[in-house]
């Protein structure tokens, strides 16, 4: 019934040094208090595990007390940073090498990958474990024959939409962007946001255009290949990037995007929906849990959620997927075999399922997806499922900000979308240069 997959094992040449990475030889030192991990004496073993994922706390600590009840001598020290907080933490803990024996590595995967100050987790973890995972969350982490993380909760995006609203002007879902423009003035006509979109900070708009290249390929590799940008031939002011970014300015000519979108915030975005005056909404599976509480209750029967629209009918629906939490073994550890180990126990499928069912979280496994209970959360687990899980996380030095500059840049009317894939380029090369 589902696709087949790619085989996850396939080589994927993407050598981007990244900003953390390129700089951790140089940050300042971060004192660890003594929770970084190590080997203890009597074969006593302390694993660091460090993590911003805080919706997870209480379930790590149960984990790692049940983990301790089986494995005595071994014990597991949690800890966690608010996400503005963790990036530098890590970095400066990096540069001291002082890092935990097991730890999330944000967009430092390869460059840490590269530079050995990671395990490879094919080896650490086996192929067969790895196989289990979704591609798109396997991908990400991969430099050249190594895998140096591994997803731990998966996101994908899509249209959330109000069916009251929809319903009113006689409209369906939109399946082609070609639908979405053509519906724009019809609900501008009305009063409502045809499509509400974060805008600010603009990372989002990053994450809606990428998988567009996607569909107009038909292929996720070409997305790690320019994040990458090491293949010949490969490159941002490509012709798939120009009519992505043309598919951005026709939305933004057809009035799709709400005025003032590059200074909406998230909350304003998500508000604007919630309060009924977006016929729809575009984000990623995060927002179901938050909108159980923050959305007014008799609208939680007043929305439904469809597929990322596709270039053309019939046409795969591409939608962003890649897991931003992963989790990743230090190469300084002492105790890589019972870092590896734990792992292992996290992903116990029992155990990974009621994880991700208690914090409405994605799974990045395949043999969890199917256990999903939350039915927002189950409709958008299945597009990954039907194998249409696209990259959207940019690794590669430069990348994300000139993407996301190249894209504010068609959506504000200050460049065509042939000048900013132009500018893309040129500002990845120059990135690289430094």
């Amino acid at each position: 019934m589902h696709e087949t997959f790619p085989t996850p094992g396939r080589r994927i040449s993407r050598r981007g040094l990244l900003a953390m990475g390129a700089a951790a030889g140089a940050a300042p030192a971060l004192a660890s208090c003594g929770d970084g991990g190590s080997g203890g004496g009597d074969g006593e073993i302390t694993l660091g595990l460090w993590t911003w994922a805080s919706e997870f706390e209480d379930a790590f600590a149960a984990a790692a007390a049940e983990y301790k009840q089986l494995n005595p001598n071994v014990t597991v020290q949690p800890r966690y940073w608010s996400f503005a907080n963790y990036a530098p933490s890590l970095q400066a803990a990096l540069a001291a090498q002082d890092e935990a024996d097991i730890f999330m590595p944000l967009v430092s995967t390869l460059a840490l990958g590269e530079a050995g100050r990671i395990v490879d987790l094919r080896e650490a973890l086996g192929t067969e474990f790895l196989d289990g995972f979704f591609p798109s969350t396997n991908d990400e982490n991969v430099w050249e024959d190594g895998q140096y993380a591994v997803g731990w909760a998966a996101q994908t995006f899509g249209l959330f939409y109000n069916t009251t609203i929809m319903g009113q002007l006689g409209l369906q879902p939109p399946e082609t962007w070609d639908e979405l423009a053509a519906m724009a003035p019809a609900i501008n006509a009305a009063g409502f946001v045809p499509m509400s979109i974060q805008g600010t900070p603009s990372n989002q708009l990053s994450d809606f255009m990428l998988p567009i290249i996607t569909q107009i390929t038909d292929d996720p590799q070409v997305v790690l290949d320019l994040d990458a940008h090491t293949e010949e031939g490969v490159s941002w002011d490509s012709e798939p990037v120009v009519q992505a970014l043309t598919v951005v300015k026709q939305l933004r000519d057809a009035g799709v995007f709400a005025e003032g979108v590059l200074a909406t915030d998230s909350d304003t975005a998500n508000g604007t929906f919630t309060n009924g005056r977006a016929a729809m909404l575009f984000t990623g599976s995060f927002f179901p849990p938050s909108l159980q509480t923050t959305a007014p209750p008799e609208f939680l029967t007043q929305y439904g959620i469809a597929k990322t629209p596709t270039t053309e009918p019939g046409g795969k629906h591409w939608c962003a997927n890649q897991a931003g939490y992963t989790w990743a073994i230090s190469s300084r550890s002492e105790n890589q075999e019972a870092a590896a180990d734990f792992l292992k126990y996290l992903y116990d499928p029992e155990r990974y399922l009621t994880m991700m069912n208690d914090t409405f979280s994605m799974p990045s496994t395949r043999a969890a997806a199917d256990g999903v209970t939350s039915e927002d959360i189950k409709t958008m687990t299945s597009w990954l499922l039907d194998g249409e899980g696209a990259p959207h996380i940019l690794f590669g030095k430069g990348s994300l900000d000139a993407v996301t500059n190249g894209v504010v840049s068609v959506v504000d009317g200050s460049a065509t979308p042939q000048q900013a894939a132009a500018d893309i380029e040129a500002a990845v090369v120059q990135s690289r240069k430094i």
